[in-house]
């Protein structure tokens, strides 16, 4: 197998940022519901602006916080870990830092709540050291990285309450033993009406070719969750295929 030489893109963004660097040019690459990296320098002794040079000739500039009881930079998780925690080394990597610096996490204020998953988006799941790689109903699989990636990807393990894991010949399958109408209650109240017409209709009048799930969900003035959610509808007769196309059922 050829090894993967497509270029990283939170690397990309690491080795592209300005010779200056603050806490607010970096929290717009922040990822939804990702947390922070919070770099806390100790010992200043003045609440002005400081200007943290890394190994290289980048500077980073931290800012007095009263609440923190520091000066603060905030690094997103995601290039915090790009390039196996290039960024970290290039500000830590010293062997004598100019202040005591203390790293802390600063989670997502407001995670969003998870939609339960459909029959179709359950599969098998692979859990080999170096990639999580789940296999859906079409013939290739979606591979998602493990946790330490070289692209700084954080994979949090899902909950198995509820769950029941079934081995057969090797293959290990993770099947979701929530009751069938505690699902349909959720997936109901949770889906919006289009002109007074459920979801799945209007969205069946749109597809005599099929779409991509995300231009379905643009053009129908909802979200990809809510337009899942219609999808699954026991009355529906419309499907989410493989690599996200949505079609008429047969």
């Amino acid at each position: 197998m050829k090894p993967n030489t497509t270029p990283c893109p939170s690397l990309t963004i690491v080795s592209t940022l300005p010779g200056r660097v603050d806490s607010s040019m970096l929290v717009k690459f922040r990822r939804a519901d990702e947390p922070l990296i919070v770099l806390k320098l100790v010992g200043v002794g003045n609440s002005a602006p400081y200007d943290f040079h890394d190994k290289g000739t980048r500077s980073y500039i931290f800012r007095f916080e009263s609440q923190m009881e520091g000066h603060i930079l905030r690094v997103p998780l995601h290039l915090w870990q790009a390039g196996k925690g290039r960024l970290a080394h290039e500000l830590m990597e010293q062997r004598r830092l100019p202040h005591a610096m203390v790293v802390l996490l600063e989670p997502p204020s407001s995670p969003k709540p998870k939609m339960p998953l459909s029959d179709t988006e359950m599969g098998a799941t692979d859990t080999s050291t170096d990639a999580r790689n789940v296999v859906g109903p079409g013939a290739e699989p979606t591979v998602a990285p493990a946790f330490g990636s070289a692209c700084g990807a954080l994979t949090v393990a899902e909950p198995t309450e509820g769950r029941q894991t079934v081995v057969d010949g090797g293959l290990t399958e993770t099947r979701n033993t929530v009751a069938l109408d505690t699902v349909a209650s959720v997936l109901t109240a949770a889906v919006p009406l289009i002109g007074g017409r459920p979801l799945h209709e209007a969205a069946y009048d749109l597809v005599e070719a099929p779409r991509r799930i995300k231009a379905l969900a643009a053009l129908l003035g909802v979200t990809e969750d809510e337009l899942r959610a219609g999808i699954a509808q026991a009355d529906s007769r419309v499907e989410l295929a493989h690599a996200g196309w949505v079609k008429r059922k047969a």
